[in-house]
């Protein structure tokens, strides 16, 4: 039986080859519509999405002695989109720039509403494929965030907050090991081995792909 991880590793791999015509044929479908209502066009940050992917993939490759490389750049450049939001200055610069953005090329707002109409593609019901991502953030009990994160973390990444505490790391992988294997439909368990009690606040990002 594959290891947790290589479930992950291989449930993550997929998306690379999905989002290309996933994005052509909700285009499609926008254009064919009768209705007037104007959705954020993903189309928007497609090529950023595909820097991003062989940037990470040539940094990858380089430090890897193994022949092949599963990874899901959509998942990983939308954990961090998402986290830009929670941050200003340099910090957001210098995430949205890893990312393969320029603020003076594109504005801030058309990012995460970009991110917003492409989670919303892939995680459309479709009788002949399953995909779901999710994102949790886990936050030390007694921390709060800005209301208005948690708000655009909702309404873009489809995000949720929850309180746990790192102290007690045992309870804490825990729950968010239980977070994953729900969102995957137990199909990555474990995923947390380590939690270092230090721990404050963590992003985590998942994909169900059948």
């Amino acid at each position: 039986m594959p290891s947790s991880t290589s479930w992950g590793l291989l449930l993550l791999a997929g998306l690379c080859c999905l989002v290309p015509s996933l994005l052509a044929e909700d285009a499609q479908e926008t254009d064919t519509s009768k209705h007037n209502q104007e959705l954020p066009d993903g189309h928007k940050i497609a090529p950023n999405l595909a820097n991003f992917a062989l940037s990470l993939y040539r940094e990858l490759a380089h430090e890897s002695n193994t022949t092949n490389i599963f990874f899901s750049p959509v998942s990983i450049s939308t954990a961090f989109a998402m986290l830009s939001l929670g941050t200003k200055g340099s910090t957001q610069t210098q995430i949205l720039k890893g990312l393969e953005f320029n603020i003076t090329e594109i504005k801030e707002a058309e990012i995460h509403d970009s991110f917003q109409h492409l989670l919303q593609s892939l995680n459309r019901p479709d009788n002949k494929l399953q995909l779901t991502t999710g994102n949790g953030l886990f936050i030390q009990n007694g921390l709060k965030l800005v209301e208005k994160f948690l708000e655009e973390v909702k309404n873009h990444y489809h995000s949720e907050a929850i309180s746990v505490n790192f102290v007690d790391s045992e309870e804490a992988k825990k729950v968010i090991n239980s977070y994953v294997e729900k969102g995957t439909q137990g199909k990555i368990v474990d995923l947390v081995k380590d939690l270092d009690k230090d721990t404050v606040f963590a992003l985590v990002n998942y994909i169900f792909f059948k």
